[in-house]
């Protein structure tokens, strides 16, 4: 063999390994993305049923890879590069193989190819290329190892038939789609005391929130996957596979995915609505003389699913104004097992309670179910109040009262500053100098007001009045009117509280609460007998006012009103954004059932919460759709539910032919 032979057969077992090493390599690249897809499936469901990734994009990488690895190792064609090659791993020849080729007629030709002959230069090349081969061949094993063991999606382990799942075992997933003929069993919650049901092949699921949904079929769960706000995990069991979990609060939609199969389930959850209670016994409201009747209380509850327990409260309130005591009593409490109605009685003896006059009783039942996961849900029934007459409220029973004098809220007013006072002067110690200032002011102005007030009821000038003007800060101490300005008054307690009062508000206007305590105080007691003293009782109807016209004349304002406008609704954007998407659904019933049933499925758990009746109806349409029936009248309905009943417009008389 020459050395223009070798060097040929060197360069065809060159191209040979740099051809099957750049395949090797390709289909490498191409197996790294579908593992990578199939990883990447879990974090981005997307992912697998995307075309261009889990076809288009394996064929560019391997295509890609493949050229890039044949173009490193193009040098291969040029025997001149071969034979160099060779020169390169082979030492020995001393270039006696390139200059062989080129000098054939020279007189040591013969000599050259005997020194060429000489060396092993196939073992040579064969060594050469075998580290090479078995880093390719390596690297492809190893692709296909982490495809084997990949959740989802190309060959690994969700591939039909695939070499590499379970290695040719008979543990392959079928062809068909393993989402059909599924089992659903629903389990309600423990405290319900409810069977669990079995549903065969279902469109949607109906159940108490915090029921055990399990869904069971039959085939290999490998591939398989469950999404419903987050994945889910699939399980083989008893020859088959299966998914559990709770159900949600909300509606919701359940995505079976198997390969390019998907299937949508609809879960419509029922929540555990509250227990009703209603007292029919006392049927109203009343007021005694005297605390002294038995009150018979008699209560009916109902619940959807059972009641768990049930009493009566008293609440007895004592006092008046602002100041007041109260306290509760409550019955022992009835357990009622579970019932979904029952009934509660008691007895409230009102001697035993010690009630004083003005003393006011509170009577309601409260009712509870058995709620353990969300509850329990508590109901109240209306209250029934009974109260114990004063004493002075029996003095005008036979004659109308005139009307109350305006001094009474100054009285409540008066008492509420005097506990605002007496907070600041407690927690002065611990208070900066600004704050206290801030608030010993703030308790001046109101006790200006009431300043104000009682000296326009001696003044008697209502239209006159000092009062306060809409944007001008209070006066100064110094502003405000003496004492000695009052005179002529017939009602020396308003004196005294004027007087009490101007007293307070010089010293909460300088923040010294503690010494402006007991002129309040002293103000207080005397409003308190302003307010009770001089009462008039008139026998009859009142009589009426007269007006003086020449005082009142052109003093009025007239800030006129505009005519009312009725309001505009809301557009209901829930049901226009539905609609819309429903006239896309129709038409792809007959080009893509599969996805008009996914879309379907969708729109009805977004109409569950706000259009009850139209997710029904599109239940029936689904539920057509899988049988095979025809689907114009549950078209219909749903486009009645969802749009209402057809409005009839009136449209031009019949022609009267010139009559």
């Amino acid at each position: 063999m020459t050395a223009l032979e070798r060097v040929r057969s060197t360069q065809r077992i060159l191209g040979a390994a740099a051809v099957a090493q750049a395949i090797v390599w390709g289909l490498t690249a191409a197996l790294g993305i579908v593992a990578i897809n199939a990883f990447g499936s879990l974090v981005f469901p997307g992912l697998r049923d995307d075309s261009v990734v889990r076809g288009f994009a394996p064929l560019v990488e391997a295509v890609t890879v493949t050229g890039i690895m044949l173009w490193r190792r193009r040098h291969f064609v040029s025997r001149d590069r071969v034979a160099l090659w060779i020169e390169e791993h082979v030492p020995e020849l001393r270039y006696s193989l390139v200059t062989a080729m080129e000098q054939r007629g020279s007189p040591f030709a013969e000599e050259m190819e005997r020194v060429v002959a000489r060396q092993n230069i196939r073992g040579v090349t064969l060594a050469a290329l075998r580290r090479r081969t078995l880093i390719a061949v390596a690297a492809l094993l190893a692709a296909m190892l982490i495809l084997y063991v990949s959740p989802s999606g190309g060959f690994g382990r969700a591939g039909t038939r695939s070499p590499f799942g379970r290695f040719g075992t008979s543990s392959t997933v079928p062809a068909g789609s393993r989402l059909d003929d599924i089992q659903v069993r629903v389990t309600p919650p423990a405290y319900t005391g409810g069977r669990a049901i079995t549903l065969d092949d279902p469109s949607s699921i109906a159940a108490l929130t915090g029921s055990t949904i399990e869904i069971r079929a039959k085939g290999s769960a490998l591939g398989l996957s469950a999404w419903m706000s987050g994945p889910l995990r699939v399980s083989g069991a008893d020859g088959g596979w299966a998914v559990s979990f709770r159900m949600p609060a909300k509606p919701a939609a359940l995505k079976l995915g198997d390969r390019n199969y998907e299937r949508i389930i609809v879960l419509d959850p029922r929540a555990d609505a509250p227990p009703k209670v209603v007292l029919t016994s006392p049927l109203r409201d009343t007021t005694l003389r005297t605390p002294r009747l038995v009150v018979r209380l008699n209560a009916t509850a109902s619940d959807d699913i059972g009641l768990n327990a049930g009493h009566f409260e008293y609440l007895i309130t004592t006092g008046s104004g602002e100041i007041f005591t109260a306290r509760t009593i409550t019955t022992p409490v009835v357990h009622l097992d579970g019932s979904r109605s029952s009934s509660l009685s008691a007895t409230l003896d009102l001697a035993s309670l010690k009630l004083g006059e003005g003393d006011i009783v509170s009577m309601r039942a409260i009712v509870q179910d058995g709620n353990a996961l969300t509850g329990p849900g508590i109901a109240t029934s209306d209250t029934r109040t009974i109260r114990i007459a004063r004493a002075g409220e029996y003095d005008s029973l036979a004659i109308e009262a005139a009307a109350p004098q305006p001094i009474d809220s100054s009285a409540m007013s008066q008492r509420m500053l005097i506990v605002m006072t007496e907070k600041l002067v407690r927690e002065q110690p611990k208070l900066t100098r600004q704050e206290l200032v801030k608030r010993s002011t703030e308790i001046g102005d109101l006790e200006e007001r009431i300043r104000k007030r009682v000296h326009e009821i001696l003044s008697q000038s209502e239209e006159e009045s000092v009062g306060e003007t809409p944007g001008q800060p209070p006066p100064s101490v110094a502003e405000m009117e003496a004492p000695e300005e009052i005179t002529g008054t017939k009602n020396p307690d308003l004196v005294t509280a004027y007087n009490a009062l101007w007293q307070a508000v010089r010293s909460l206007q300088i923040a010294e609460p503690a010494p402006a305590l007991p002129p309040m105080r002293v103000a207080l007691t005397a409003l308190d007998r302003a307010r009770l003293a001089n009462r008039l009782y008139l026998r009859g109807t009142p009589p009426k006012i007269i007006v003086n016209l020449e005082r009142i004349r052109l003093t009025g304002k007239e800030k006129g009103s505009s005519s009312s406008r009725t309001p505009r609704s809301f557009a209901d954007s829930a049901r226009v954004r539905l609609s819309t998407r429903f006239a896309s659904v129709l038409d792809l019933i007959d080009t893509q059932p599969a996805r008009a049933m996914t879309e379907l499925a969708l729109m009805r758990v977004e109409a569950l919460p706000s259009l009850p009746a139209f997710a029904a109806a599109l239940g029936e349409v689904t539920d057509a759709i899988r049988a095979g029936r025809d689907v114009t009248l549950p078209l219909l309905r749903a486009r009645r539910a969802l749009d209402g009943p057809p409005k009839a417009t009136p449209g031009l008389p019949l022609w009267s032919a010139g009559q």
